[in-house]
């Protein structure tokens, strides 16, 4: 199973980078920053100093302008922004003699038959190494890419023979990447529209169940909801849904007592009351999603395997799972 795809694409000063980087660092903690590019000059060393800036220290940075599959051990599980498309192709044409470095265009003043072959060929053999180079970076399933690129074929007709085998390199590639991206957002003044959306999931559908199996499931629902639960010694969470930011919040309260009798946290510190005179939660976890919130809680809080219990995972993936469905649904959320 391949990679998620994300390709974000657009033109200039578009608002492709900003929303790549938020893109990724929504759906992970710890996203990389896949630099394809080079710095040619001054300008463009101010402007991956911009980003650079505009990144927080959760990210983290790798500059590869060739072979981005040789760092697949560092993807696992991660959010991948790759910025961008173009400079990583331009780094394959340069590799294949195209062109040089800026300023420095062999071809821009060579308009011989001969000149002209060897542009194309070339241009043709960095396509083919990129796709495949591409084909093999999302080969790896546990990992999600976002890839930034340009749509420079909306501007001026190439003056040299380099620049317009380029500019058709670059829209072929671009549609290669499409053809595999799971979602493609073309950027416009900033403003995102998505012009192609995950697929549907095509599933058998399921048999609706009759009034007497719903009322039957229903009264199944209560008496499992009324049933005596023994509380965890150490703690219980509270889970409740804020419609406003459209969150589900779960808190996790200590009941673990310290020496003098207070309710304290792991560490032994008392934890201070709030206006019903309940301590404050040790823990707040905030999620979109109810697959969001047991990561969080499970996967990612440190003192999950010294407070969590089997009984918690079961409880909170049950509740976590009903109020996802109310907070979609815009309904009242009741905790077991």
């Amino acid at each position: 199973m391949p990679a998620t795809v994300y390709l974000v694409t657009g033109g200039a000063r578009s608002g492709k980078s900003s929303y790549a980087q938020r893109l990724a660092e929504s759906i992970c903690p710890n996203p990389v920053y896949l630099a394809t590019s080079k710095v040619w000059d001054d300008d463009f060393a101010g402007r991956v100093k911009k980003h650079q800036n505009e990144r927080g220290d959760a990210w983290t940075t790798i500059e590869e302008p060739m072979t981005p599959s040789a760092h697949k051990e560092e993807f696992a599980g991660r959010a991948i922004l790759v910025d961008c498309l173009t400079l990583w192709l331009t780094n394959y044409m340069m590799e294949e003699g195209v062109f040089t470095e800026p300023d420095k265009d062999k071809d821009a003043t060579n308009n011989d038959g001969d000149a002209t072959t060897c542009t194309t060929e070339a241009s043709d053999r960095a396509l083919e190494k990129i796709k495949a180079e591409f084909d093999a970076l999302i080969s790896q399933w546990n990992a999600t890419f976002v890839f930034v690129t340009n749509e420079i074929g909306s501007g001026l007709h190439g003056e040299s023979n380099a620049s317009r085998k380029f500019v058709d390199s670059q829209g072929w590639f671009n549609q290669h990447v499409a053809n595999k991206a799971n979602m493609v957002v073309h950027m416009v003044a900033g403003q995102p529209n998505i012009i192609k959306d995950f697929a549907a999931e095509k599933r058998s559908p399921l048999k609706a169940p009759g009034s007497d199996e719903l009322k039957e499931r229903q009264v199944l629902d209560k008496f499992l909801s009324s049933r005596d639960l023994t509380m965890d010694s150490k703690g219980y969470f509270l889970v409740k849904l804020d419609h406003e930011k459209g969150i589900i919040r779960a808190s996790y309260h200590s009941c673990i007592v310290n020496d003098k009798g207070e309710v304290c946290d792991i560490h032994g510190n008392k934890l201070s009351c709030h206006g019903n005179n309940r301590p404050e939660p040790m823990k707040t976890f905030e999620a979109r999603t109810a697959k969001e919130l047991t990561v969080q809680i499970f996967e990612r809080w440190e003192h999950a395997a010294e407070l969590v219990s089997v009984g918690h995972a079961a409880y909170i993936g049950r509740e976590s799972q009903k109020a996802e469905q109310c907070l979609f649904a815009g309904e009242f959320y009741q905790q077991d």
